[in-house]
């Protein structure tokens, strides 16, 4: 006999995301920044949007190369911004919250040179690419996050951080084979799908001397998600031992709210419905190609 929906469902082997997600202890500390931005996933993330954007950029190598070029202006938006907050806090040997998390991720988590080869892979040159009218917007409301986290120490930009990587480092990389089967590119690409960290220990290094990279999964990859969640919460303690930093928490809570916005508007940014259906095709028809 078949089994009731709610037992064949439990039947299901977990995923490795929900299981990271389901042992994450950082994220369930009540009144915590991590609480509070998962909040905003939840109620912020359109999933249609996101599902329908992505695989539309899989419709042929044209709107691919306009998604990376608007994804490029993002990434290289805000990490650029936090490269400068970064270096002024240590020339200043004074710590912000966004120095906190990019000094002990950046190297990890920096997406724009993947984007810029990427790009190149479909002839883009990613510094002179056109960016759509809702992309502008976007970049417009990381450039103010940053002007007021220079202003005032604050950590507006780590609700950018948290709407951009978390996603990336949940989801993403299972994107990037239907991707490349899709499109025919290269091997090992697209790359900014992919993460590489340090077989152990800091996720901090020198880039100019990396030591041995890995690509990011199981163990490691909960690993990196749960200090991520742990080094949020050090930033609220940051900010609330400051006592001129009162209301910044909930900016930070409110610039993730209006950065999934900004996302659902770019994803949505051109006629998804039926590209999309063209892009979930030809990365069937792909993956079947390949054997």
């Amino acid at each position: 006999s078949r089994p009731p929906p709610r037992r064949a469902a439990q039947a299901l082997p977990e995923s490795e995301s929900r299981r990271i997600m389901r042992n994450i202890r950082a994220n369930k500390v009540p009144g915590s920044l991590a609480a509070a931005l998962d909040t905003t996933l939840r109620e912020g993330h359109d999933l249609r949007t996101f599902g329908l954007g992505t695989a539309a950029s899989m419709a042929n190598r044209e709107r691919y190369a306009r998604f990376t070029s608007n994804m490029y202006a993002v990434y290289s938006t805000m990490e650029e911004e936090m490269d400068q907050i970064s270096s002024l806090a240590s020339s200043s040997r004074s710590p912000t919250p966004v120095s906190l998390f990019w000094d002990r991720f950046g190297p990890v988590l920096r997406r724009a040179p993947h984007l810029s080869s990427d790009l190149a892979d479909v002839g883009i040159d990613a510094e002179n690419c056109a960016v759509s009218p809702k992309t502008k917007e976007y970049l417009d409301s990381i450039r103010i996050a940053a002007e007021e986290d220079s202003m005032h120490k604050g950590g507006r930009l780590l609700g950018h951080a948290y709407c951009r990587y978390l996603a990336d480092l949940f989801g993403g990389q299972m994107l990037a084979v239907p991707t490349r089967a899709a499109l025919s590119l290269p091997s090992a690409t697209p790359r900014h799908y992919t993460f590489l960290a340090p077989i152990q220990g800091s996720f901090s290094f020198d880039v100019s001397n990396p030591p041995r990279l890995v690509t990011l999964r199981g163990k490691r990859r909960a690993e990196l998600i749960e200090e991520f969640y742990s080094t949020l919460n050090e930033a609220q303690e940051m900010l609330q031992q400051d006592r001129h930093s009162e209301g910044e928490v909930g900016a930070i809570v409110q610039t993730a709210r209006a950065a999934f916005a900004h996302n659902s508007e770019v994803y949505g940014e051109e006629p998804v419905v039926f590209p999309a259906l063209q892009g979930c095709l030809a990365a069937l028809t792909g993956m079947m190609s390949r054997g």
